[in-house]
């Protein structure tokens, strides 16, 4: 797909949903060919940048958040009093966990990490993408999160395994890229903190294989622009059953 595409598709969606942002294109490319960083980043808050109009790009030598290193595979951390350490800081630091057991069951659930070494996660506003991306993410309401998940599954009925839980930057980006399917993140409540996000506003991870049919399918969803219709022996159904309803009222 061309990349006037995917700025028209961008256009399309961004109207028919209403979003306050624009849809973010994530792709990845070697840090060798990475730009020089002008200031250390969180791709948490990198997310929110590029929805407002300013690419960011993400790499081991500027990515500004420990927990980041770990869950965006920059560096595979093994050293057992590392791995300690910092349980016990998610754990009696960020109280996100009542016990370590509870820390390990999450982190089980989260799914495999990529050796993102010589990665640098590059991210464009989907309509100035310099090229295809991987993944699109929208920050959006509940209500726009409805109806993208209606539009996702629109063609084939199939719900994506959803993740809402655990570290942003895992679960809206790494888990949807190694999955190849839509999730749906709230971004974890510490990060939600430290980028100040709108209380209103969540995730939705979609892979770019699945984006265009997800465009293609608002004018046919109501979840889109499509209008609700009754087939005429549904309405006759509808209209004997009130009346009917009627009846036995005034009995």
């Amino acid at each position: 797909m061309g990349l006037h595409e995917w700025q028209a598709h961008s256009v399309r969606l961004t109207e028919v949903l209403g979003l306050d942002t624009q849809p973010v294109a994530l792709f990845r490319t070697e840090t060798d060919s990475a730009p020089p960083a002008d200031s250390d980043v969180r791709i948490c808050r990198a997310i929110i940048d590029a929805a407002a109009g300013q690419p960011r790009c993400i790499h081991r030598k500027n990515n500004a958040c420990f927990g980041a290193v770990w869950h965006l595979g920059f560096h595979r951390i093994e050293d057992p009093q590392m791995l300690k350490m910092i349980k016990k800081f998610v754990v009696e630091g960020e109280k996100l966990f009542s016990s370590y057991d509870a820390l390990e069951t999450l982190i089980s659930q989260m799914g495999a990490i990529p050796d993102s070494a010589r990665v640098c996660f590059n991210l464009y506003p989907l309509p100035t993408t310099p090229t295809e991306p991987e993944l699109v993410l929208i920050l959006c309401n509940p209500e726009q999160a409805c109806r993208l998940l209606t539009l996702i599954t629109f063609v084939d009925g199939v719900m994506p395994a959803i993740k809402i839980g655990g570290p942003t930057c895992r679960m809206a980006v790494v888990y949807p890229l190694l999955e190849k399917q839509a999730n749906i993140s709230f971004y974890d409540y510490t990060a939600r903190k430290i980028c100040h996000l709108d209380k209103d506003k969540l995730l939705v991870s979609i892979p770019a294989a699945q984006f265009p049919q997800v465009v293609s399918a608002i004018e046919h969803c109501t979840a889109g622009t499509a209008k609700i219709e009754y087939p005429q022996d549904f309405k006759e159904f509808l209209q004997k059953r009130q009346r009917n309803k009627t009846t036995a009222c005034a009995g």
